[in-house]
């Protein structure tokens, strides 16, 4: 949006901003993307309220998160080349459906800069994760994953990791939401995202740490 748009001014993640991005959401996606996006932005949505967070924000990463799910790999990687990021050869070559987060991040932060950092980072790490996730990047990160309209199958741990939210703090829900990834993409027989071994040795000592202090 530009500074003429009526839209401009006030905030950013008020209902009328969220309307006109849903919009502009549908006519970039297809119908499936964009009934998980809706319900992506719905789960952050609760899960701020949960957490103390700012809902209509939460609601907003929730909602974009899959801006740039509209490429193909190709497409990806060229997205990322226009936009002059500097992005892990490996990634960029050979693992380009992880681009979406990071160029969507990078393209969304030119075009509203107002919404803040902490959102653009939350849609970049939301498909990898990270060591030292902020909450918001937490809530994007659960949200994709317990959205409603997800169902991995019987057995899968989705249900139980649903179950924890408002049980358990957010860092420990993250880790509980990293772990159900992790695991999935293992048996999945998944290539994973570079860094995620050095993530996960991270996370583990954290958990045990704050386990400990329980």
């Amino acid at each position: 949006m530009t500074d003429n748009s009526p839209l401009a001014n006030g905030n950013p993640f008020d209902d009328e901003h969220y309307q006109a991005m849903k919009k502009r959401l549908k006519k970039r996606v297809g119908p499936k993307r964009y009934k998980h996006s809706k319900g992506v932005a719905k789960a952050a949505k609760q899960l701020a309220k949960v957490y103390g967070l700012d809902p209509q924000k939460a609601r907003m990463a929730g909602l974009v998160h899959d801006w740039d799910k509209c490429y193909r790999d190709a497409e990806s990687t060229q997205r990322a080349l226009d936009l002059g990021m500097d992005i892990d050869p490996v990634i960029l070559h050979e693992m380009p459906w992880l681009l979406h987060g990071p160029t969507a991040a990078e393209a969304l932060s030119r075009e509203f800069p107002e919404w803040g950092d902490d959102v653009f980072q939350a849609i970049a790490r939301h498909t990898s994760g990270a060591a030292d996730m902020s909450p918001l990047d937490c809530v994007i990160y659960t949200a994709d994953i317990i959205e409603p309209g997800r169902d991995y199958g019987p057995g899968s741990g989705l249900e139980e990791l649903r179950d924890m939210v408002g049980k358990v703090p957010l860092e420990e829900l993250y880790y509980q939401a990293f772990k159900f990834t992790f695991r999935y993409l293992m048996e999945g027989d998944r290539r994973l995202f570079p860094g995620t071994a050095e993530i996960w040795n991270t996370l583990i000592v954290k958990h045990a740490q704050y386990s400990a202090a329980e």
